[in-house]
């Protein structure tokens, strides 16, 4: 791999190695924002699982590790679900970085972060499920961090749109 110089050219490529793509690679195949935001929502479903996996292969968890197998899988889930359900939307996924762009994407965030934190407010009423504010926080947690990759994936895109002169990126 080329040597990286600049260090935010470093961080970038370092965020794109964690998704599974290299900022070179990325470039090479023209990867569609479709197809970077299904792959940093699966991520997020690789986290689910490992989390799912964990808690049952764990069979005595000191407390830190037992909080964060209880609140990880509300934090993936909010990271994951606006991920993946904004890359089959081609409203949001197909077209180009704007405005009404993101702020599809942001409604498409709310109704994913509401629908989960209502999921943990009505298990206040249940006697099945255990209501914890901790998983609220890791839901707005999940929300935002889902907002943050969307917004560098959609920079992303509006820079090499604009390097080859507004073609498809």
């Amino acid at each position: 791999m080329a040597c990286v110089r600049n260090p935010r050219d470093r961080t970038a490529w370092q965020l794109n190695l964690v998704l599974g793509l290299t900022g070179r690679l990325a470039r090479s195949m023209r990867a569609a924002l479709s197809t970077r935001l299904s792959l940093a929502g699966i991520l997020g479903l690789v986290l689910l699982s490992g989390t799912h996996w964990a808690r049952e292969a764990i069979s005595n968890p000191g407390a830190p590790l037992a909080f964060a197998l209880g609140v990880l899988p509300n934090l993936a889930a909010a990271f994951a679900m606006p991920l993946i359900l904004a890359s089959f939307l081609p409203s949001i996924s197909d077209a180009s970085p704007s405005t009404s762009t993101r702020r599809r994407f942001v409604l498409l965030l709310a109704f994913t972060t509401l629908g989960l934190c209502a999921w943990e407010l009505i298990q206040t009423l249940s006697s099945r499920f255990y209501f914890d504010l901790n998983d609220l926080a890791a839901t707005v947690l999940g929300a935002t961090l889902a907002f943050g990759t969307y917004s560098w994936q959609g920079k992303a895109r509006s820079k090499a749109s604009a390097a080859d002169g507004g073609g498809e990126a």
